[in-house]
């Protein structure tokens, strides 16, 4: 039995940009990148792209990768992995999403090292530093906070924390005004690659959507309402997540090594 596996769930349909795991970055897709990223991972033993749609499944077999077909009904790409894994026994699931073609293999070992480093861990994720006013204000980017810890408190689409003295505003909610460039410092942006035992995932799926999840959007919020245990880990790369064209033109810039991936 492999002790730790990585789900890419992967969809053809994409509201802001269709086919986009299958748009060329460099000389391959997107979504093969993601692949071989994880493929670099040490600690893991099985790479799976589960998917519903047959381009990327014949796609995935092209570069020797393995696929599984699951259900086109599947609401979100948790919930696409625990079908999965449901077949699979394992100990800890990375659920890696298709558009994430920066990820490296040291990245999922963090996460597979810190679940088997302490045992009362349910998840494990990442988070990178907010840079800019622009990305702290923008809905789209999900900010998360943690406890001494280093468990995740809470994950939201608006500004956390809210540093009310004039000493601590690093990010002072007013620096809007004076344009999307203006560095700030003390805030964290989650990136959305999650590391599950195996129970906290089939258990994660089978439950019902939770009123902060609902109120925010975010899946996540399902595991803390439920009182699971998140640990934040600081990633050792900038995600270029590719939703739209211009995603793409960033990723392809910081392969290319002529632009830092946090640029706006």
């Amino acid at each position: 039995m492999p002790h730790a596996i990585v789900i890419i769930p992967a969809r053809y349909a994409a509201s802001r940009f269709p086919g986009k795991l299958l748009a060329p970055l460099k000389n391959k897709p997107v979504l093969q990148w993601v692949w071989q990223g994880a493929k670099a991972a040490r600690r893991i033993e099985r790479v799976i792209v589960a998917t519903d749609d047959e381009r990327i499944a014949a796609t995935v077999r092209g570069f020797g990768g393995e696929v599984v077909m699951t259900s086109p009904d599947i609401r979100s790409g948790s919930d696409r992995a625990a079908q999965v894994v449901r077949e699979i026994p394992c100990d800890i699931v990375i659920n890696l999403q298709g558009d994430e073609p920066l990820v490296t293999g040291t990245s999922l070992d963090l996460i597979v090292e810190a679940l088997d480093r302490d045992p009362g861990l349910d998840a494990a994720t990442l988070r990178e530093p907010i840079e800019t006013v622009g990305d702290l204000f923008d809905p789209n980017i999900v900010k998360v906070i943690s406890n001494g810890a280093g468990d995740a408190l809470y994950f939201s689409r608006a500004p956390i924390p809210y540093y009310r003295t004039e000493g601590n505003l690093h990010a002072d909610f007013r620096a809007v005004l004076f344009g999307r460039e203006k560095p700030v410092a003390g805030y964290y942006r989650h990136v959305g690659i999650y590391g599950f035992r195996r129970n906290a995932l089939l258990e994660f799926a089978s439950t019902a959507q939770t009123p902060l999840e609902k109120a925010e959007g975010l899946e996540q919020l399902r595991l803390l309402e439920t009182g699971r245990r998140i640990r934040l880990l600081d990633s050792d790369f900038r995600s270029v997540a590719v939703d739209t064209l211009p995603d793409l033109r960033r990723a392809f810039l910081v392969l290319e090594g002529t632009q830092p991936s946090r640029d706006i």
